[in-house]
């Protein structure tokens, strides 16, 4: 689905679905209140954010896999295959595509042996019985309370634009704001000079672990020409403003829905505007372009000459982190 536009504000529309977002939210709550509880043999770090989709979460979960890795842990990765056709729980291997497990899934398996399914505790149970794994990273299940032997990593991107911090279908947010306070373990506030003061105040007063981080950014094949930006993600509108602040000059800017599996048609619609433009003119997000294989882009005409912007997230405190999440596990 496209972002609404009337996320951003508040209007006599946002007003109007207000209620509704309140009675989803405590249908969520005691849904998950209802479930069989699961038990993880290994601690399973469920990161989590404020908001539906653009909230940061998929770099913190790759900055987190990183430092364990780095400390000699044994990882693995779990996903509730968002958008992706497989129903039954699967170890991601190098057949697999973005139609079959989803972008995000994909993305992380470049990183550590990635297990997937529609059935969230499903994913995780293949997980536990593949290996003995010191932990289980999640881009999922952070507001799942019938998950135990869990820790709870709570997202706070300084980058995401204005929103009117409404609940879902009013605005961005997945429930409300003192839920996912109060479901967290620990805070991660990227870029922090950034954030909206508001949620700030809040982090303050809720007395959470909290450390800070910072976003880092690459660019894969720049020529330093200006751009025609395309990218299918939650808030477009972050992507755009990371490229204004890159002193990045883009004349085009194609918006997909969020999720957006390209076809042969897109591709061949991508690659006009490339030789019209030249090489390198195109560029777009890591997330989009793990959606590209070798069925929509058999020759590899348009993942050879695309940019890529590759968003990484730099824990600032990182022995602190790792030692706060191996504490939470224990206890």
């Amino acid at each position: 689905m496209r972002r609404p536009r009337f996320w951003n504000d508040t209007s006599l529309l946002t007003n109007v679905l207000t209620p509704i977002g309140l009675i989803h939210n405590f249908i969520s709550k005691q849904s998950y209140k209802l479930k069989k509880p699961y038990y993880s043999k290994a601690p399973v770090i469920c990161i989590g954010s404020l908001i539906i989709g653009g909230g940061g979460k998929t770099p913190v979960v790759i900055a987190i896999q990183k430092l364990l890795l780095k400390k000699n842990k044994k990882v693995s990765a779990a996903s509730k295959c968002y958008k992706g056709k497989i129903k039954r729980p699967v170890l991601i291997d190098k057949s697999h595509t973005s139609i079959d497990v989803g972008d995000e899934p994909l993305l992380l398996s470049q990183f550590c042996e990635t297990f997937v399914s529609k059935n969230r505790k499903a994913a995780l149970e293949i997980a536990n019985n593949y290996s003995e794994y010191d932990y289980i990273v999640s881009d999922d299940g952070y507001r799942d309370v019938s998950i135990k032997n869990k820790v709870n990593v709570l997202v706070i991107d300084g980058n995401i634009p204005r929103i009117n911090l409404k609940q879902f279908p009013a605005g961005d947010l997945q429930g409300s704001i003192d839920d996912a306070f109060n479901l967290a373990d620990i805070l991660i506030l990227i870029d922090e000079e950034k954030a909206d003061k508001q949620i700030v105040e809040k982090i303050k007063n809720y007395k959470k672990h909290c450390v800070s981080a910072r976003s880092e950014y690459q660019i894969r094949n720049d020529d330093k020409s200006e751009k025609i930006t395309f990218t299918g993600i939650g808030m477009p509108k972050k992507f755009h403003n990371t490229l204004n602040k890159l002193k990045i000059k883009s004349v085009q800017n194609l918006t997909y829905p969020n999720h957006f599996q390209y076809g042969r048609n897109d591709v061949k619609h991508l690659l006009k505007i490339a030789s019209e433009h030249g090489k390198y003119s195109l560029l777009t997000t890591s997330k989009d372009y793990v959606r590209f294989n070798d069925k929509n882009d058999p020759d590899r005409r348009l993942r050879d000459i695309v940019g890529v912007l590759d968003i990484t997230v730099e824990i600032n405190q990182p022995d602190d982190l790792m030692r706060y999440i191996s504490n939470k596990s224990i206890n």
